[in-house]
């Protein structure tokens, strides 16, 4: 009979999106970002003690080259070690320059180790503060907040103390950006006995607090006895379709995330990110030249604060990356013998030889030659028939596109 896990692999590489079962299977080679990456999450562990996050890792590769299969890779280890874990695709909906709906994303995208939904909503209606061992910590952070951020402190006690589900709701809505109104907090408060112990006042607006919110999640994830929060972005070459100055944005908030700036840090957040091999040449300098046009442009105007931490990131990407190689033959045969033994599990069909596939070129994403092994056998399986598969390398475009650019006003 064919096999289930076999045939989810199989759709996965047909549609060119790794899943856990293709990681599974078919696991990347390249030992030294393995290494890498089992790094990063001891770093991570170990930095709790010294209150600081560990640097984050970014991954460079041209089109097809696995970047989102290593991504799946690092999602399913990171959830081995016990780590919250989110995946992060920046687009239209996610921009890089809107930190407030990045963090959303985060939240919303994040899956716990044995837990089945969204995990800040299984964790927090599961947590239990008596039981963490590591809550302790958590709670004498939170008050020693400043007093205009004692609304954290208050809605985490609220939460605790509350059993009414509805204000429960309100407080997780709270914890994801949408506060709830102050008489409305005020009146919660005094149902359950806090309303003399704090004093409620509007969320403070602006860059801190949109930082903040993620080290309160990642501590919260901690306190609840996960060892971490490993946040996963693909295809940061999108912030070439901002605008000049959300491009500066998004460069300061890669670099704030990967715990790359001074005196800002979330610890327990582990980022990775993945992008093209060719940004640096194309927007760092080519003809964008973000390298030297930034410093020029953004004194003078209300995103000026953002220079270092842009500057910070900037050099990150141009110096501070793991590349992706192209596989050597011997690697690429055996990738070929593993689809092989995927497909012929999968169809309970005995996937022929195909003696006469074209030879391995960098020039060509493996993303495609796997899609074209796979539509050989399909014609052969369904139709008998010896088909050829064109193959066309795919070229990246770093245009401005105004689509990308429409921020809503809730941007900070």
């Amino acid at each position: 009979m064919p096999d289930v896990s076999a045939r989810r692999a199989l759709e996965a590489l047909r549609a060119g999106v790794p899943n856990r079962d293709v990681v599974r299977l078919l696991p990347p080679a390249q030992a030294d970002i393995v290494g890498q990456f089992a790094k990063l999450l001891r770093d991570t562990t170990q930095n709790w003690v010294y209150e600081r996050q560990a640097e984050g890792l970014l991954l460079a590769g041209e089109f097809g080259t696995g970047k989102t299969h290593w991504l799946e890779y690092f999602r399913h280890e990171a959830m081995e070690g016990n780590f919250v874990c989110s995946t992060v695709v920046l687009n239209k909906e996610t921009p890089l320059y809107d930190l407030r709906k990045i963090f959303r994303a985060c939240v919303e995208s994040a899956v716990a180790p044995g837990k089945h939904g969204p995990a800040l909503e299984e964790i927090a209606f599961t947590f239990k503060a008596e039981n963490n061992p590591n809550y302790r910590e958590f709670d004498e952070w939170i008050h020693g907040l400043p007093p205009e951020q004692n609304r954290i402190a208050a809605s985490l006690h609220l939460f605790i103390k509350n059993s009414n589900e509805e204000v429960r709701e309100k407080i997780l809505a709270e914890w994801l950006g949408y506060p709830m109104k102050v008489p409305e907090m005020r009146a919660a408060l005094k149902e359950v006995g806090l309303d003399k112990m704090y004093s409620i006042t509007p969320i403070p607006k602006g860059l801190a607090q949109e930082l903040l919110r993620f080290e309160f999640i990642s501590r919260f994830f901690r306190a609840a006895g996960y060892s971490g929060w490993v946040i996963l972005f693909d295809e940061m070459e999108m912030i070439s379709k901002y605008s000049l100055r959300q491009r500066a944005r998004s460069y300061a908030h890669f670099a704030w995330l990967f715990g790359q700036v001074k005196k800002t840090s979330a610890p327990g957040l582990a980022a990775v990110a993945t992008i093209t091999k060719d940004y640096t040449s194309q927007v760092l300098y080519g003809t964008r030249k973000d390298l030297t046009k930034l410093p020029v442009k953004l004194p003078g105007t209300r995103d000026e604060h953002y220079l270092p931490a842009t500057e910070a990131g900037m050099k990150v990407i141009k110096g501070n990356n793991l590349e992706l190689r192209s596989p050597v033959s011997s690697e690429v045969e055996d990738i070929y013998r593993r689809v092989r033994e995927i497909y012929t599990t999968a169809y309970a069909w005995e996937a022929p030889e195909l003696t006469d596939r074209r030879a391995y070129l960098g020039a060509i994403s493996m993303r495609q030659y796997i899609r074209s092994w796979i539509n050989s056998w399909d014609l052969l399986r369904l139709y008998q028939y010896h088909g050829e598969t064109v193959l066309e390398k795919v070229v990246q475009s770093y245009d401005e596109d105004s689509d990308m650019q429409q921020e809503d006003g809730e941007n900070e």
